[in-house]
């Protein structure tokens, strides 16, 4: 079987979509080189009453989509039965990296006229039985309870009124902390006046960095994508050349 690298059915990257006031918390992604772990996106997220916030936070995640860079359009704006509106807005980091950092796909498992959903949440509360902080858990699991944590943060299910497995979303537990060179492209609804608010807004010892990291619309085509980071990449040569 060809390397993954090699097909054009997959994508190379994962991409992170912000929300709300995107463009603003882009930048502040951009100035503090980290994206915040805020929620918990997993089927067991209603069972956390009664635990501590340290346990809590253990199992929240950053979101990542493995779709097509010029297909992530689909993803944003208003969408049916969508409760979080993503925008045009986010960062584009090579899926070969994130899997080296810990970063996994989201599961999705078909309950569909099954009691799998009663099983799963059976599983988790024997697992966290009498469990209801941290240190408690590393006790009781001192070899796994790291692995027990990410195993539970993937999971979703398919049920007749919630399938969320065409996003093709991958999780990182925690807040994900990365370098500018870890960046491959940045999103943005208006690449050009987005790149003129970052230089107005960011010290111009970040911006340096930032400045020459290609931006793409999430509306553009193959070729305006490669255009953009080509176009980027040459300006930033021949900068250097002379």
């Amino acid at each position: 079987m060809a390397h993954p690298s090699h097909r054009d059915d997959l994508s190379r990257f994962l991409v992170h979509l912000t929300r709300n006031d995107a463009k603003k918390n882009l930048v502040s992604m951009l100035r503090h080189k980290v994206i915040e772990a805020r929620n918990a996106h997993c089927l067991f997220h209603y069972e956390f009453d009664g635990f501590s916030p340290v346990l809590k936070k253990q199992f929240n995640t950053v979101c990542f989509t493995e779709t097509p860079l010029t297909q992530i359009h689909r993803l944003t704006g208003e969408i049916p039965g969508r409760a979080i509106a993503l925008k045009g807005f986010g960062f584009v980091f090579s899926k070969d990296a994130m899997i080296k950092r810990g970063a996994c796909p989201a599961v999705y498992l078909n309950a569909k006229g099954t009691k799998l959903k009663h099983y799963l949440l059976s599983r988790f509360r024997a697992d966290f039985r009498n469990i209801n902080r941290l240190d408690k858990l590393k006790k009781a699991q001192a070899d796994h309870y790291r692995s027990i944590i990410q195993y539970y943060s993937l999971i979703n299910i398919i049920a007749e009124n919630y399938d969320f497995a065409w996003e093709r979303e991958w999780r990182y537990r925690g807040d994900f902390e990365f370098r500018y060179r870890d960046i491959v492209a940045i999103v943005a609804e208006d690449p050009v006046s987005f790149e003129s608010h970052c230089k107005k807004s960011l010290k111009p010892e970040r911006f340096k960095y930032v400045e020459r990291i290609p931006i793409i619309s999430a509306k553009y085509s193959y070729d305006e994508v490669v255009e953009a980071m080509s176009a980027k990449i040459r300006r930033f040569a021949l900068a250097h050349d002379s």
